[in-house]
């Protein structure tokens, strides 16, 4: 039986300390054109492909090597744990401009075991040292089974009723 799965999936860009420089970041979707949609939609078995979107890189930091990190925090569900998500990404970035796309460099993934009601933190973040990191968000819900089939079966009870009264 399929149940609401509330997939609560807040992706934050991790903040680091740095005292030097700066830059924006955000995730967009897979291709980098877009920012990547509020909520994103992930079901039990089924994975995103994100891309890593810097802006107002200092001139000092275009061409330097900064390590990806990422962190899941469980934040509800019966059963849930960080486990359950397997977040993937390149071992580091290097921007070439003052304004980088890592495109395609994060995936996320649900376990197909993972529990209907889970929901998860996940932080993302490139850089450390001098280099500080802002956030940005995302939720990933997935509405539970009656929440589609009953107002699917309401449509179809009244599309019957009344094609019912137009026989009679």
């Amino acid at each position: 039986m399929m149940r609401n799965i509330i997939l609560g999936l807040v992706i934050a860009i991790v903040a680091m300390t740095g005292t030097a420089a700066a830059y924006n970041a955000a995730l967009y979707d897979a291709v980098g054109a877009n920012m990547a949609p509020n909520p994103i939609i992930i079901q039990p078995g089924e994975s995103v492909t994100l891309s890593y979107h810097m802006t107002n890189i200092l001139p000092g930091d275009v061409n330097q090597t900064f390590a990806y990190s990422s962190l899941v925090t469980v934040k509800g569900g019966t059963g849930a744990a960080a486990s359950d998500l397997t977040v993937t990404t390149p071992v580091s970035v290097t921007p070439t401009s003052q304004t980088y796309t890592d495109v395609g460099a994060i995936t996320i993934a649900n376990g197909a075991g993972s529990p209907m009601d889970g929901r998860y933190e996940v932080k993302i973040g490139a850089g450390g040292g001098s280099v500080e990191i802002a956030t940005a968000t995302r939720t990933i819900e997935v509405p539970e089974f009656p929440t589609i089939a009953l107002p699917i079966a309401a449509i179809l009870g009244l599309a019957f009723f009344l094609q019912r009264r137009r026989e009679e």
